[in-house]
């Protein structure tokens, strides 16, 4: 699998070639310290199959995604800053879901 990082102002900051048919998008959105040493990270996520076979080539975009992993126990404060974090993802996931990117030659299926 190959990453790509891409520069400042894209909206996906790290794109995973897996195969020639497919790639997973992402951006992490935030991190919000929990109690001890516990960390939560919210990121959105999004995989796009390709049909290369196809005439035109067509593309499925799977929904967004937002992962909120590693949850302990949070204080108040932490957990304002969770929800921040959450409807700023949101926000995210609006956009993209609204502003599909196609490349020449491609159509949706």
């Amino acid at each position: 699998m190959r990453e790509i990082r891409h520069p400042e102002g894209h909206t996906w900051v790290r794109t995973s070639v897996v195969d020639e048919g497919a790639i997973d998008h992402e951006r992490q959105i935030a991190e919000v310290a929990g109690a001890g040493n516990d960390v939560v990270r919210v990121r959105v996520a999004q995989r796009v199959d390709f049909d290369l076979l196809a005439d035109p080539v067509t593309r499925h975009v799977h929904p967004v995604r937002i992962t909120v992993a590693e949850t302990f126990e949070m204080s108040p404060a932490q957990i304002s800053e969770l929800i921040g974090s959450l409807s700023e993802a949101l926000e995210f996931a609006y956009r993209i879901e609204g502003n599909p990117w196609l490349p020449r030659l491609v159509a949706d299926q």
